[in-house]
């Protein structure tokens, strides 16, 4: 073979790796790329279901801070009608001419007022 079709097929096998080369490092270089896709867009999942997790837990607490200051509205109502009732009672049971039967159903009455709510008409 002559020496200028032997440099110019080395030339042509030297193009062709070259080639090969550069499509393996830009193919390597795109899944570099690609894995780094995927890692950025599972941390941002996680971050937003860590996020939607925080702030349901803000929810459920507050939540909970106002259903227990419901309850402890609703226990000192009863509280306050409790003493109400035991004034009613001591008052009632000090009163002249009354005998312990009528206290013990005036304090049923009361009682059920303070719990119930007045007894409905007939």
């Amino acid at each position: 073979m002559p020496l200028r079709l032997r440099i110019a097929l080395l030339g042509l096998v030297a193009s062709h790796a070259c080639c090969a080369w550069l499509g393996w490092e830009l193919r390597d270089g795109s899944a570099d790329l690609a894995a780094v896709r995927v890692q950025a867009a599972q941390e941002t999942g996680r971050a937003d279901t860590a996020l939607a997790a925080r702030q349901q837990d803000h929810a459920n607490a507050q939540a909970g801070v106002q259903a227990e200051s419901q309850r402890l509205a609703m226990q000192s109502g009863r509280t306050q009608q409790f003493t109400i009732l035991q004034q009613d009672i001591d008052t009632h049971a000090k009163t002249p001419g009354r005998d312990r039967g009528d206290a013990d159903a005036e304090f049923v009455r009361i009682w059920r007022e303070a719990n119930a709510g007045r007894p409905l008409p007939p």
